[in-house]
This record gives C-alpha cells, sequence and structure tokens, in this order.
C-alpha cells in the first residue's frame, strides 16, 4: 500500500523510481513488470535520466518517478510499454499506484512555472501543490472528472466502439464532465450527444483513477428511456444493443467499464 505523504529528501543511487520514456514505463527484463528500478541503474543505462519527483512511501520506502532518454532502449535489461498494457497484469492498487506516479510527474514537469506570472514556482503543502511567491498562485495535480455510463434497456445493453479505435473492442459510453454541470447531467448529455438516446434512473455504481493522462472515471447506470441510436461519428463508429449472450470484445474486468458490464451480467444471470 502506498502512504500519498511525498518524501521530501532527494533521491539518491538507491532509492527505488518509476521510469518513463515518453509515454512508456519502463521495467527491468529480469523484474516484475511495473517495479520500480533502483536510481543508480537508470543512471547507469540511459543517457538522461531527468524530472525526478516524488511519489510516496512504498511499504515504508522513498519512491519517485523520473523521464528518461535515450536513442534505443537496451532490450537485453529492459521493456517498455504503455500503461494500458498493465491492465490485467498487475493489481489494481498497483497500478493505481503506478498511475500517481506518471500523473504527478507530468503535473509537475507542466506547472513549472506560474501559469499567471510565469514566475518559477516551488513544491509547497507537503508536496501537495505548486506555489508561486510573488503572486501567491497555488496550483494542485489536476484530476478531469469524466462519466462512463452503461446503458441498459430491459435485458439488453448498449455498447459503442470510439471513432478511430480499430474497434479494438466495444465499451461504455464516456465523457467528460462539463464546467457548471452535475455528474447526472453529463450523463445524460454525453448519452444524447454521442448516440441520441435519452436516459433516465441514474445511479452511481463506482470511481476509478485512469491516468490516460488524468482522469477519474466516475462509473454509472442508467436505463434507456427514449430514442433510437444515432451515433455522432466524430465520437463514435458504432453502437449497438447487445444481449448477454452474444456480446463483442469488450473491456478488461479491471477497467471500470469492465465491472460496469460485469456487475449487468451478473444482475442478469442472477
Amino acid at each position: 500500500m502506498l502512504n500519498f505523504s511525498r518524501p521530501t529528501e532527494p533521491a539518491g543511487e538507491d532509492s527505488l523510481v518509476w521510469a518513463f520514456h515518453g509515454r512508456n514505463l519502463v521495467s527491468e527484463l529480469m523484474g516484475s513488470q511495473g517495479a520500480p528500478i533502483r536510481l543508480g541503474n537508470l543512471q547507469a543505462d540511459f543517457e538522461k535520466v531527468k524530472d525526478l519527483t516524488s511519489v510516496g512511501y512504498l511499504e515504508g520506502n522513498p519512491v519517485y518517478a523520473c523521464m528518461v532518454e535515450t536513442t534505443q532502449i537496451d532490450v537485453m535489461k529492459y521493456t517498455s510499454g504503455n500503461l494500458f498494457g498493465l491492465i490485467g497484469r498487475t493489481s489494481q492498487a498497483h497500478f493505481d499506484v503506478i498511475g500517481r506516479a506518471y500523473q504527478l510527474l507530468n503535473w509537475e514537469r507542466d506547472h513549472r512555472h506560474c501559469g499567471r506570472c510565469g514566475t518559477e514556482t516551488v513544491l509547497a503543502d507537503k508536496g501537495q501543490s505548486r506555489h508561486c511567491e510573488p503572486c501567491r498562485l497555488s496550483v494542485y495535480p489536476r484530476l478531469s472528472p469524466c462519466v462512463i455510463v452503461l446503458v441498459s434497456r430491459g435485458d439488453e445493453l448498449l455498447l459503442a466502439a470510439g471513432a478511430g479505435s480499430n474497434r479494438r473492442f466495444y465499451s461504455c459510453l464516456a465523457g467528460f464532465v462539463e464546467p457548471g454541470e452535475t455528474c447526472e447531467q453529463a450523463v445524460q448529455r454525453e448519452v444524447m450527444e454521442e448516440v441520441g438516446l435519452e436516459v433516465d434512473d441514474i445511479q452511481y455504481h463506482g470511481s476509478q483513477p485512469w491516468p490516460f493522462p488524468g482522469q477519474l472515471m466516475l462509473g454509472f447506470t442508467a436505463k434507456w428511456k427514449s430514442g433510437e441510436i444515432n451515433i455522432d461519428p466524430e465520437e463514435i463508429d458504432e453502437a449497438l444493443w447487445c444481449k448477454p449472450g452474444n456480446l463483442p470484445p469488450v473491456p478488461p474486468p479491471f477497467s471500470i467499464a469492465g465491472q460496469l458490464i460485469n456487475s449487468f451480467l451478473d444482475a442478469q444471470n442472477g
């Protein structure tokens, strides 16, 4: 379990670090996928280790995140892959910790300077914010609330393939919460905008951190009220009503979309 208190001590050669190469997480070939790497190893094997950022305490030990630069990763020592590839291959708790590392790394990189006056910011509030001394602006890590909803009609569930997804799988509808609206209003708006359906009986299901790059997914269920499927082609390639016994490829059960789908299937079987 990760302690979210961020270490203030500088990282040393023996410190454990999650290393990212662009958007990809770097893992040691002979280690566990997604495990942090000793900083000294990274400094010896990569051309540049930069943006070293404190993340928290893992089993009492300080852990960090960083970016690495290299013209070519040594495939005899390391592997590299995007975070989505970890889904189902590691525990949700471990995935959430790595997601936190990635989000903090990007947050610190994007807020080194004040967005109001341009002055360089410093870590404050025990590492929980970046602060500008001249204009007193404090910036905290940004999370973007995003609703995801499983729409049902009797014993059918609505699944959709996102535009440009090559139909890797069919999932629930999702979208960002807009300023000034509730989550329930966002559910109604997104469903209407993406597939032209009216829904009601909106119920909260659960949430999941989603570091792509910094969403908090808020899961809901809703029931079809009226309308025929009329997709927005800029958002959706295809949407269809599905019976439990005849589903297209769906997201893994680890994801909030998979949880929503499996919960509906369990209710039908019960």
